[in-house]
C-alpha cells in the first residue's frame, strides 16, 4: 500500500491545483477576447496580433532565446511551427463559427488520443468512447453547433495531437523557452503573408492593439510560465487530470464574456469529453506543450 501523502505534498498539490485553475482561466478569457476580436478584425489578423506580440514578450524575457537551433534541429522545429499554426488557425476559425466551451471540449480529443495511442487497456476504450459521445452529442440536431464548426475544432484536435507528439521531440534536444519562442516567431512570420492578403483592421487601431495585447499575454506568456511552476510541483497525470477542467472554464468565459449560451446536450456533452481527457490523462500520463 502506498504511503499517505504528507502535509508538504498536499501543499504542493493544492498549490498546484489552483495554479491550473488560473491557468485555464487565463487562457479562456484570452480565448474569449479572441472570439470578440475576431469579429471585427478577422481570424489571421486575431491570431497574428497573438502570436508576434507573445513572441516579442518570450524574447524580451530572454533575448537568447532567438539563436538558431543546431541543423539537427531545425527540421522537427520547423514541422512543430506548422503544427501550432494550424492549430490555432484551426482553433480561432472554429470559434468564430461556434461556442467556445464546445470548441475547447472537441479539442481535447487531441491530447486524449496521445493518451491511448497504442493502448490495449480495456479502460482506456472507455475513455475514447466517452470523447465519441461527446462529439456525437455535438453533431446532433439539438446542438448549436454547424458542420463546418465542428470539423474545425476537430482538425484543432488532430493537429494539437500532433503538436504534442512533436514538442516531445524537440524539447529532449533544446530549452523548452528556446522551442516556446522561436516557434511563435515563426508562425507570426508565416501569418505575414496571409495578413497582407486579407488586410488590415483600420478602424479602431488602438483598441485592436490593446485587445491583442491582452489576448497574447493571458493566451500565451502568462499561463506559459505558469505551466512549468505548476509541472514543477506535481507529476504530469495528475497536471493532465487537473487542465480538464479547461472546457467547463471555456464555457463560462464564453458565457460571461460573449453571451454564449449552452443547451442540456452540449453541457453533457463537454463533461463527457471532461471526463474522458481527465481518465486519459491519469492512466497514460500524456504531456501538454
Amino acid at each position: 500500500m502506498d504511503p499517505p501523502p504528507s502535509r508538504s505534498g498536499r501543499r504542493a498539490a493544492g498549490s498546484a491545483a489552483l495554479l491550473v485553475v488560473v491557468i485555464a482561466l487565463s487562457m479562456q478569457t484570452g480565448s474569449a477576447l479572441a472570439g470578440r476580436l475576431i469579429k471585427s478584425a478577422g481570424v489571421v489578423e486575431t491570431l497574428w496580433l497573438r502570436t508576434a506580440i507573445a513572441a516579442a514578450v518570450l524574447a524580451a524575457v530572454r533575448p537568447r532565446s532567438l539563436r538558431l537551433p543546431a541543423p539537427t534541429d531545425r527540421l522537427p522545429l520547423a514541422a512543430l511551427t506548422l503544427a501550432l499554426l494550424f492549430m490555432n488557425l484551426s482553433f480561432y476559425a472554429a470559434i468564430s463559427r461556434a461556442p467556445l466551451g464546445i470548441v475547447v471540449a472537441v479539442e481535447f480529443i487531441g491530447p486524449l488520443a496521445v493518451a491511448v495511442m497504442g493502448s490495449r487497456r480495456p479502460l482506456d476504450f472507455v475513455w475514447i468512447a466517452l470523447a465519441a459521445l461527446g462529439v456525437f452529442l455535438l453533431a446532433g440536431p439539438t446542438s448549436s453547433v454547424g458542420a463546418a464548426g465542428l470539423l474545425l475544432a476537430l482538425c484543432a484536435a488532430a493537429c494539437w495531437a500532433a503538436f504534442l507528439l512533436l514538442a516531445k521531440r524537440a524539447v529532449t534536444t533544446m530549452e523548452p523557452l528556446a522551442v516556446t519562442t522561436l516557434m511563435l516567431v515563426g508562425s507570426a512570420i508565416l501569418l505575414t503573408p496571409l495578413l497582407a492578403a486579407t488586410g488590415i483592421a483600420t478602424e479602431n487601431v488602438a483598441a485592436t492593439l490593446a485587445t491583442g495585447t491582452a489576448i497574447a499575454v493571458l493566451s500565451s506568456a502568462f499561463p506559459y510560465f505558469l505551466e512549468l511552476f505548476a509541472l514543477s510541483r506535481v507529476r504530469a497525470a495528475t497536471y493532465g487530470v487537473l487542465l480538464s477542467i479547461e472546457p467547463a472554464m471555456a464555457a463560462l468565459t464564453g458565457f460571461l464574456i460573449l453571451g454564449q449560451r449552452l443547451t442540456l446536450a452540449e453541457g453533457l456533452a463537454i463533461a463527457a469529453v471532461m471526463v474522458a481527457a481527465a481518465g486519459a490523462s491519469w492512466q497514460g500520463e500524456a504531456p501538454r506543450a
